[in-house]
């Protein structure tokens, strides 16, 4: 049981404040696509896809908290499941392969979706 709570604890502490940090490490360096261009490229993708991620998240929160039981609130949080457990793994993927200076920030927050994703219910 502890396992599953310090999982949980990193899926719900770590991503706000990795993006935070990618964010700004990003928009501070002077060269964001030095050679190979496709590796920062492919971290700055992941930053925006983690950053993707994390606003749908926190906005159907909000909005399916006030719904009533209903079928339109599951279709609402199964449908910000199946897009957040994609949109994930394409920015983990991504974050691995990248370079620069948004990379680990973007790994971490992948990461913490994740982590997210795998003990929330459906």
């Amino acid at each position: 049981m502890g396992f599953i709570v310090l999982i949980g604890l990193f899926g719900y502490v770590v991503p706000v404040p990795a993006l935070i940090w990618g964010w700004v490490r990003w928009l501070r360096s002077k060269s964001r696509f030095t050679s190979p261009v496709w590796r920062n490229m492919a971290a700055f993708c992941a930053l925006i896809l983690a950053s993707a991620v994390g606003l749908p998240l926190f906005l159907a929160a909000l909005y399916a908290h006030d719904l009533r039981e209903s079928p339109t609130r599951y279709s609402l949080e199964i449908a910000s499941h199946m897009f957040g457990v994609a949109a994930t793994m394409l920015a983990l993927i991504l974050s691995l392969a990248g370079k620069g200076p948004a990379r680990l920030p973007a790994t971490l927050a992948s990461l913490g979706f994740a982590a997210f994703w795998a003990v929330m219910p459906t």
